[in-house]
């Protein structure tokens, strides 16, 4: 006897789908895991039959993803090397610097698996199963397209403020370390307040 798919509310809030998001399995009934490799992807949960194809291009999103947790991450690595550490500027850059290109890399399947969490937190009509959908040129209803409707403007809400919030956090660590830059070089001295001082 088949058991029928969860429904998204029996699949856990946004939370329980974001942590499952972090564990790297289905965000809908979290058994699966998401990869059979390091960068290869399932095609579909065996355990509930939630799809994790979608449209072309979609992947690229974690991109802003894996780009923010990065910015996050060196930024407070540089403002804990400088300030609590007391590495130099020098030194604490050149240690974000190779955190940086090392980071994007590991986090690469956190960054598609948190995506693809965070849709199916906010797309629940998405994750209805292939079986359950109107065949190829049917009409959904229009309760239906409302719903999908909604969750795409709050999609495009969230998405939009975790953008700006990544802007404004690079902006301020572009600006901490414009300030400490500056702090750690030691004014040069006036050769002309040197001769003024010798006479």
């Amino acid at each position: 006897m088949n058991e029928p798919h969860p429904t998204p509310a029996r699949a856990g809030g946004r939370g329980v789908v974001l942590g499952r998001g972090l564990r790297l399995v289905c965000p809908r009934c979290g058994t699966s895991p998401l990869f059979r490799g390091w960068f290869r992807m399932h095609d579909r949960c065996p355990a509930c039959g939630l799809s994790f194809v979608r449209d072309p291009g979609f992947y690229l999103g974690s991109i802003y993803v894996n780009y923010g947790i990065t910015v996050i991450v060196t930024g407070a690595l540089y403002a804990a090397l400088v300030l609590g550490a007391g590495l130099s500027a020098e030194a604490a850059l050149a240690i974000s610097v190779a955190v940086a290109v090392l980071l994007p890399v590991l986090f690469f399947r956190h960054a598609r698996s948190l995506l693809l969490a965070l849709d199916s937190s906010v797309n629940r009509h998405d994750d209805t199963p292939t079986e359950a959908l109107p065949h190829a040129g049917g009409m959904l209803p229009d309760r239906q397209l409302t719903a999908l409707a909604g969750d795409d403007a709050t999609a495009g809400c969230l998405m939009g403020a975790v953008l700006a919030l990544i802007i404004l956090f690079g902006l301020g660590m572009a600006l901490a370390a414009i300030f400490f830059s500056g702090a750690a070089t030691p004014p040069a001295d006036d050769p002309g307040t040197v001769l003024t001082d010798s006479r």
